[in-house]
C-alpha cells in the first residue's frame, strides 16, 4: 500500500484509530521502521464520536507494543507524507 492509499482509507465524516508502519531512511542511509499511532478525528465527524475516540485512546494504546509516536489529525494535511516524515524525523536520534 502507498501513503495515498492510507489517506484514502481515512473517512471524511468519522473518527478512526490507525497504526502506520513508517519506513524511513536517515541522512546516513540507515533504514528505520517506526510504528505510529494515529487518531483521525476530522472536524466534520460528530462531536460524540470525537469525544469517544479521544477518551478511549489511551486505554487502546496501552494494549499495543512498539508505538514510537502518536499523531492526532483533523485533516489530511496533518498526516501528509511530508508531515509524517517531519514527525518521525523529530523523534529519531540519528537523523
Amino acid at each position: 500500500s502507498t501513503h495515498g492509499d492510507f489517506l484514502d482509507a481515512m473517512p471524511d465524516g468519522d473518527c478512526r484509530y490507525a497504526i502506520y508502519d513508517y519506513a524511513y531512511v536517515n541522512d546516513d542511509g540507515c533504514s528505520f521502521n517506526k510504528l505510529l499511532f494515529i487518531l483521525w478525528a476530522p472536524d466534520s465527524s460528530p462531536l460524540k464520536n470525537k469525544m469517544l475516540y479521544a477518551s478511549s485512546k489511551d486505554h487502546f494504546k496501552t494494549q499495543l507494543d512498539g508505538i514510537a509516536h502518536e499523531l492526532q489529525a483533523t485533516d489530511h494535511d496533518a498526516i501528509s507524507a511530508e508531515q509524517v516524515h517531519a514527525e518521525v524525523r523529530s523523534i529519531l536520534t540519528r537523523k
